[in-house]
């Protein structure tokens, strides 16, 4: 029965590093080009900040992380730079929408617009007798 157990804790990863070191190399890669690609395209910070928060996880990998207080570290590292993140993505929500409600107030006065001046010509169209014989054109 020993002989099992030995076996068994022989075979296992540290508890830290649930992934083999190439698949984590590549998860992180894929990571950090697809928070790049979003950064880039969208211009919000949040992208970089989880980008970063991604990758730090790779130092799990490292003989940085094998004691618990290196993890611990390690933990509230990541908690700071989601917390990060977090506050960069409400900012930037915030101005988001600010500025579709500036374009919509645009929008909206400039269909005001459209509508008064369209009332005016109809009420203008409506009065075709009195436009027919108009002393406007004499002059």
């Amino acid at each position: 029965m020993t002989q099992i157990f030995a076996t068994v804790t022989e075979g296992l990863q540290n508890v830290y590093t649930p992934l083999p070191l190439k698949i984590h190399f590549i998860l992180c890669i894929i990571a950090t080009v697809v928070y790049l690609m979003q950064f880039y395209r969208r211009g919000s910070w949040h992208y970089l900040m989880l980008m970063i928060a991604f990758d730090l996880t790779f130092i799990t990998q490292t003989s940085l992380c094998r004691s618990p207080s290196a993890v611990g570290i390690l933990a509230i590292a990541e908690a700071a730079v989601l917390a990060a993140a977090i506050v960069l993505y409400v900012s930037f929500t915030r101005a988001q929408k600010a500025m579709k409600a500036a374009e919509n107030a645009e929008l909206d006065e400039a269909e005001e617009r459209r509508k008064a001046a369209e009332k005016a010509q109809t009420a203008e169209d409506k009065k075709i007798v009195d436009n027919a014989f108009s002393d406007a054109d004499d002059e």
